[in-house]
């Protein structure tokens, strides 16, 4: 269920629609998806485990879910060349679509998704092989 409620980001109010999902409450805020754990919100502790999720990956060649959610469209085949910033796939989470693009040269190494397929945060959705390793 989707409620509205304000946070207060560097001094300033802003109103934005969050979700619970997986002992979570999940929101997007200016193109960034943010989490916070609803046992921290429980226990007071807002602004010390405020986190933040980022749909990159820490490694590009990786491809991971930024939350849970739903898989929708798949642009890519196994063994595909791609270009750095070329659309993978789009997941569905809280009524809004995020696309994953591939933030590096590389060849579609492994695809562990499927359209339709509920998955989790960080769920390894594509593998990537950087086509110029060095």
């Amino acid at each position: 269920m989707k409620n509205n409620f304000s946070v207060i980001i560097d001094g300033q109010e802003k109103t934005v629609t969050a979700e619970i999902i997986d002992k979570k409450i999940w929101f997007k805020l200016d193109a960034q998806t943010y989490s916070w754990d609803l046992i921290d919100l429980a226990e007071g502790n807002y602004q010390s485990n405020y986190k933040k999720t980022k749909s990159s990956s820490k490694s590009p060649d990786k491809i991971l879910a930024p939350m849970p959610g739903k898989v929708i469209k798949i642009f890519v085949s196994e063994n595909q060349t791609v270009s750095k910033g070329d659309t993978l796939l789009v997941m569905e989470a809280m009524k809004m679509e995020y696309t994953l693009k591939a933030d590096i040269d590389s060849t579609v190494e492994k695809i562990f998704s499927k359209v339709g397929e509920q998955v989790t945060l960080g769920y390894l959705l594509i593998q990537l092989k950087n086509d110029k390793q060095g």
